[in-house]
């Protein structure tokens, strides 16, 4: 860690509330797979739970890479037979992978967290619900949190946003000091990424983007960290607009998000209601339609006046927008819920 990172983690620390003890049942499954940008979320609640204390379930307890773990996965054949003393294990799901828990879930509880619970797979959310006699279910979009609370009315569907880590990046590099203008980072929204391109270009415009879907801009996290702290726009877009088909409705706010406040970036793009309704206004700023570029530039030229709003939106990440105090709601739902008395 660069003493850029050092800083910034102190500072954070520092402003962090202290975590809940966590339940002596509780317990959650760690991921096994080396991390990718995608998964990142996943491995950020995984060292949350580990800051609280609640203990990781020993790695040999599963074994989703086996030929019996994709075999029961494809046909469905995972269910949960009884739930053992030891209590139940919170588990996170980056898509729906359900060979992860394969096959300790026979005899365990799960509490699961999907990250990717969009309706093309309701069908399959369900199923793995009824199987595995599910009791609580963290979904990290409201309106998948909401559907699931009226089709099983028995089952505890909670609305747990993401967040992030703030102590992972880095936010202290000034205006100045920031050599990227514009980020599109993953998935764009294309219509406003070709009015905005090629104009960036012709103005000697800094503008970072994926060529293509295997050729990341940032090949690992240290870079990925870097080039964030380095940035001044982050374009930010919900699933629901760039990917219709895919989100078939719901509009959720992700990860890359909370990733710009925490380096202290300015977000231009589209503030799902979620993030509004979590922070209080929208800390987005709101593309105008038929303006993309001249609003890019406008903002490029006024950052010293926006620096409030960063400021803003960084203060209020740590009140709401940390994976810690996702944890905290975690461990709440958890300890006041009738079957783990």
């Amino acid at each position: 860690m660069n003493s850029t990172q050092s800083d910034s983690a102190q500072g954070v620390t520092e402003q962090t509330p202290e975590l809940r003890t966590a339940p002596a049942r509780l317990r959650y499954l760690k991921s096994k797979e080396p991390p990718r940008p995608s998964t990142y979320p996943i491995f950020s609640i995984e060292r949350a739970c580990e800051r609280a204390g609640i203990e990781a379930l020993p790695d040999s307890m599963s074994i989703p890479d086996s030929f019996a773990a994709n075999f029961v996965y494809k046909f469905r054949w995972m269910w949960n037979f009884r739930r053992s003393s030891a209590g139940p294990v919170f588990v996170s799901y980056m898509s729906f992978l359900e060979k992860k828990t394969f096959p300790f879930s026979y005899w365990t509880e799960i509490i699961p967290y999907s990250f990717d619970c969009w309706p093309m797979y309701y069908d399959w959310w369900a199923s793995f619900y009824k199987r595995e006699r599910v009791r609580i279910a963290f979904i990290s979009a409201r309106q998948s949190a909401e559907y699931f609370s009226r089709a099983f009315p028995k089952m505890t569907a909670v609305w747990l946003p993401e967040a992030t880590d703030p102590s992972e990046y880095c936010p202290l590099k000034s205006w100045l000091e920031r050599d990227i203008d514009v980020l599109e980072m993953g998935r764009r929204h294309e219509p406003y990424h070709y009015r905005i391109a090629e104009k960036l270009a012709q103005a000697n415009r800094v503008h970072l983007y994926e060529r293509g879907e295997s050729k990341s801009i940032f090949p690992g996290r240290a870079e990925l960290v870097d080039g964030l702290a380095r940035t001044k726009i982050l374009i930010c877009f919900p699933r629901s607009l760039t990917h219709p088909e895919e989100a078939g409705g719901v509009e959720t706010v992700t990860h890359r998000y909370f990733q710009a406040m925490a380096s202290k970036c300015l977000i231009v793009g589209h503030g799902p209601k979620e993030l509004k309704d979590l922070f209080g206004y929208n800390p987005v700023i709101e593309v105008q339609t038929g303006q993309e570029f001249e609003q890019i530039e406008w903002v490029l030229n006024n950052l010293n006046s926006l620096t409030e709003l960063v400021e803003r939106n960084y203060s209020r990440l740590l009140e709401v927008g940390t994976w810690n105090s996702r944890v905290e709601t975690i461990l709440e739902i958890v300890q006041a819920h009738p079957a783990f008395h």
